[in-house]
């Protein structure tokens, strides 16, 4: 792992099925830390990420729940290109979170842009554009009043940027 990309999670508005209070729409948003490989074209990755979600429900009054992911998983980049700096990028992960008292365990993709702004290093640099998708329900025992709920599938959007990690090649001429 070269470089270390930070990101911002973008909200977008996700169904939550609350437990005998219907269903409310709410819009997460949060933020990550993502190990990115060295310019190869499938590489390991692996991330943390933090989303706050606000409900403000009858049912369960307005409150705030969390949820803290360790996404685990590959990434494909399309190889760099003299003269051509958009990248494209997709990634499967396993993302192991908790929530309050559950832990979850959910299949997640996400597929994007990197634009590179060091077109000749071979640690990858830039801003990136991502959109993801959880691919299944997360069954959630406290989402706010003590009442338990399920936050659907939907997709999410996630704007960063990646720098040169700690660990990346010594460049040679």
């Amino acid at each position: 792992m070269a470089a270390n990309e930070y990101y911002m999670i973008m909200p977008t508005a996700q169904t939550l099925n609350i437990s005998g209070g219907g269903s409310e729409s709410v819009n997460p948003w949060g933020f990550g830390f993502r190990a990115v490989g060295n310019n190869e074209t499938i590489s390991k990755t692996g991330g943390l990420q933090f989303q706050s979600i606000k409900v403000d429900n009858p049912h369960t009054g307005k409150d705030t729940f969390y949820l803290f992911d360790l996404l685990l998983g590959l990434e494909f980049m399309t190889p760099k290109v003299q003269g051509k700096p958009l990248r494209f990028t997709a990634q499967a992960f396993a993302d192991l979170g908790l929530s309050d008292t559950t832990l979850y365990a959910a299949p997640m993709i996400s597929a994007g842009f990197l634009y590179t702004t060091k077109e000749f290093t071979d640690t990858p640099t830039g801003l990136t554009f991502d959109v993801f998708y959880r691919l299944i329900d997360l069954d959630l025992d406290n989402v706010g009043g003590g009442k338990a709920g399920t936050l659907k599938p939907a997709l999410g959007f996630k704007i960063g940027y990646i720098f040169e990690g700690f660990w990346t090649i010594k460049e040679t001429k």
